[in-house]
């Protein structure tokens, strides 16, 4: 009964490491559909793909973050001319 005990103990880290081994090591490409980028499996295509995707990104936030100004700007300047308004 003891040693039951003992096993079940030992199995449980075992396990763990056939997991990891498994998760580390199982997700090689193996189907040709071209190399990977290091340990992540995001192939070259699909990182380029994401590059290119976060410039877009960063393009359209720069625009809007432009714009966002702008419109604060105006905002300001409609809201003075309406307080000179309402003094006369």
């Amino acid at each position: 009964m003891q040693w039951l005990n003992i096993l079940a103990v030992l199995a449980c880290p075992l396990m763990m490491i056939f997991c990891m081994k498994g998760m580390f090591f199982g997700n090689k490409n193996t189907d040709g559909k071209g190399q990977t980028n290091g340990q992540t499996g995001v192939s070259t295509q699909d990182f380029q793909n994401l590059q290119i995707k976060i410039a877009e990104m960063m393009e359209q936030n720069h625009n809007l973050t432009k714009e966002l100004q702008s419109l604060k700007q105006s905002q300001t300047i409609n809201e003075s001319n309406n307080s000179i308004r309402s003094i006369s």
